[in-house]
């Protein structure tokens, strides 16, 4: 897939889910659960134990069916070892050159964050279609995108960073392109098992709204 196809699949599908684990094996449980509630784009943390085997486990399980990212690339280093695990998009917290022509030359689809108007705005002068607002609860939430998207009407943004499951909604309809939920579907379960039906059913309900609010 091109990273032109891959932008296409954030634009039909909408919703990023960002992986919460504290193992390998419990971070492949939890994509395989909310695959099956209906996600298509996974996001796995660059500080996830054993991230890049997650990469690999869930590429190789699914194929082109579902997108799988790195989180927070913080090195080329880091972004090297996730495209030996075959991963297809990377996200930045900030605005970081070197690691993002690293990405562009080996067809990795690549996010940078962004916070202020001005921040938001030199990424959209550099070609980039796809910017990712973070931390955007901090700095005004839905009305905040609302106010970008206004500002910076060409540009397709990314809401990412304290979201609940409760604001997907109204980031949607205040114009965000995507939005990227982590912690918020994720509840801290009792002991180490997540509890993979009620994570199924919260993806479910996410799969639907980026159904239901396509403008």
């Amino acid at each position: 897939m091109t990273a032109h196809d891959l932008l296409q699949q954030f634009f039909t599908h909408r919703i990023v889910v960002s992986l919460r684990a504290a193992t390998a094996e419990m971070a492949v449980q939890s994509a395989r659960a909310v695959i099956a509630g209906g996600i298509r784009i996974i996001e796995v943390p660059y500080h996830t134990p054993g991230a890049m085997r997650v990469i690999g486990d869930i590429r190789h399980q699914f194929a082109d069916e579902v997108t799988v990212g790195i989180g927070d690339v913080p090195t080329i280093e880091a972004a090297d070892r996730a495209i030996k695990a075959n991963v297809q998009f990377a996200t930045l917290p900030y605005d970081n050159p070197p690691v993002m022509d690293f990405c562009r030359k080996h067809h990795v689809l690549v996010i940078p964050g962004g916070a202020t108007p001005r921040e938001v705005a030199r990424l959209a002068e550099r070609g980039l279609q796809l910017v990712r607002v973070f931390p955007v609860a901090s700095f005004g939430g839905a009305v905040y995108v609302g106010q970008l998207r206004r500002t910076i009407p060409n540009l397709h943004l990314l809401a990412a960073g304290g979201i609940d499951l409760t604001g997907v909604a109204e980031y949607l309809q205040a114009g965000a392109s995507v939005v990227t939920v982590g912690s918020g579907l994720f509840s801290p379960s009792t002991g180490n098992q997540p509890d993979l039906e009620t994570l199924t059913q919260r993806a479910r309900q996410l799969a639907a709204l980026s159904t239901s609010s396509h403008h």
